[in-house]
């Protein structure tokens, strides 16, 4: 009856089905990884943001457990040393962040992403931010590396513009001490009014379930559909046969 399994074209069909299952089964399982992980880190946002506001000095014996935490700074703007974050998004209009390091006391100091501009504000040479002493209260984050991809920033020299938020790269060209970790703008007194406030850490849980869903959807109907074909085929084949016996 199912004889016909060991033809070539069949063989090469069951491993074909089996890699498909195989993929939809790794998609599945890598999707809902994701899912849960965002979920993790949900909380941890959460948590972290009703969790004691940390002080100046917290951010210069920086822990991974600091970052999404809250932080009250205190000091002026060194506008002298402003950098521009290229290619960062707000509500789908491009545009950059505007990172200032803030003076803490006379040598050291943390870099601020005071907020996000639209691309015509872009320009570091025109931007002023307010003089004399400031207070801000911003979310704590970890600097950004490149990963094994991504556009390289100029690695001596003075630059103006960064391809993203690297604290340590930003520290070789100041005469402050930064703190190895930065921080985005909440709320400001005064306020810088060019800047737009960053969007806060996405609570979403993303379409990673749904996928995830769907994968293992696709896997079902290969893991039951491929069985259903073999049988229609060995009852076609049966009736095959059966008419050529009459």
């Amino acid at each position: 009856m199912y004889s016909f399994v060991r033809q070539p074209k069949w063989i090469a069909a069951h491993v074909l089905v089996l890699l498909l299952l195989v993929t939809f089964l790794l998609a599945g399982t890598w999707q809902f990884g994701r899912h849960q992980k965002r979920l993790d880190r949900n909380e941890v946002v959460l948590d972290r943001a009703d969790a004691v506001m940390l002080e100046t000095k917290d951010l210069f014996e920086p822990q991974d457990i600091f970052e999404f935490r809250l932080v009250q700074l205190e000091g002026s703007w060194s506008t002298g040393d402003s950098v521009l974050i290229r290619n960062r998004s707000h509500q789908d209009m491009a545009g950059c962040h505007l990172a200032i390091p803030l003076t803490t006391n006379s040598n050291e100091g943390v870099l601020v992403v005071a907020g996000w501009l639209s691309e015509p504000s872009c320009d570091v040479d025109q931007l002023k931010a307010p003089t004399g002493e400031v207070s801000l209260v911003g979310r704590v984050r970890l600097s950004q590396t490149r990963g094994s991809i991504g556009a390289r920033d100029r690695a001596d020299g003075v630059i103006s513009t960064l391809a993203r938020t690297d604290v340590g790269r930003v520290d070789q060209q100041v005469a402050l001490s930064l703190a190895p970790v930065y921080v985005e703008l909440i709320t400001s007194s005064p306020p810088i009014a060019e800047a737009v406030a960053v969007d806060p850490p996405p609570s979403d849980l993303g379409p990673h379930l749904a996928y995830a869903v769907q994968w293992f959807l696709f896997f079902a109907v290969g893991a039951v559909g491929f069985p259903l074909v073999l049988r229609h085929q060995a009852r076609k084949g049966d009736l095959e046969d059966l008419s050529d016996s009459v």
